[in-house]
This record gives structure tokens, C-alpha cells and sequence, in this order.
């Protein structure tokens, strides 16, 4: 488990995980957390690409954008460049599910957790509107 996931999200990512491989008939492979990313997607001995998966206690409405700290990013863009595969971010809202690469337009700004006493961080902004939005079905 990393800083800030509960057992609950952990729970619910498992789920999102199991829903991508069967929709897309691959399978997710947890990754270890050097990798930054959650999964990657193969399909038989063929890597198709990372993801990274977010659940969120919000409607996709509620905000203009998509926070993601800048390290995944980061990270994104270095397996991206040292493999070729692309990687992606899946959010779940309380309303509906949207997916989108992580070298998508974004701008860089800062914040922090104040219910957290974080101290600030660089942040990418993803906007929803980037967003391609669709079901992923949860067993």
C-alpha cells in the first residue's frame, strides 16, 4: 500500500484492473511501486501499455481539471520513452469512468493536501473535457 491508498481503494483499483482485462481481453499485471504506474496491460507475450488508476469521491463535474502529482507524470513519460508503450490514466467519479493518455495536453501548477498538512507539490491538470469517457464494468 502507497502513502495515501486504503485498503478500500486498493480494493476498488483490483476491480477496475479486472473489468480493463476483460474488456479489452488482456490481462493487468500489478507492477511494483518503482514503477510508479499500477498495471501493465499484456496480451499473451505482448506488453500493449501501463496504466494508472485513479478512484475519486467526486462527479467528474465537480472540477474543471484532473490533479495527478507531476511524478507520475513524470514517470509516465520516462516508460513511455524507454519502451514505446503508452501510458494511460483511468479516474472513476462518482459518475462515470474516463480514461486519457498521459502525455495529453495538461498544465503545471502547484498545491497541497491542507487535510493532509501536505507540504506543496507540482501537480499536472489534465482537463475533464480531455477525457474520452465510456464504461468499464465492475464484477
Amino acid at each position: 500500500m502507497t502513502w495515501y491508498e486504503t485498503p478500500k481503494a486498493i480494493a476498488r483499483e483490483k476491480e477496475l484492473m479486472a473489468a480493463i482485462a476483460e474488456r479489452y481481453k488482456c490481462e493487468c499485471v500489478d507492477l511494483p511501486p518503482k514503477y510508479v504506474m499500477d498495471a501493465l496491460l499484456i496480451r499473451g507475450d505482448k506488453a500493449l501499455g501501463f496504466i494508472e488508476i485513479k478512484t475519486r469521491s467526486f462527479a467528474s463535474t465537480e472540477y474543471p481539471t484532473m490533479m495527478v502529482n507531476l511524478h507520475k507524470v513524470i514517470a509516465a513519460s520516462n516508460l513511455k520513452n524507454a519502451t514505446g508503450l503508452k501510458c494511460k490514466l483511468l479516474v472513476e467519479w462518482t459518475d462515470r469512468i474516463g480514461i486519457i493518455n498521459f502525455d495529453a495536453e495538461h498544465d503545471i501548477g502547484i498545491s497541497r493536501r491542507t487535510d493532509r498538512d501536505d507540504p506543496v507539490d507540482l501537480f499536472a491538470y489534465y482537463p475533464i473535457s480531455g477525457f474520452t469517457f465510456g464504461e468499464v464494468k465492475c464484477n
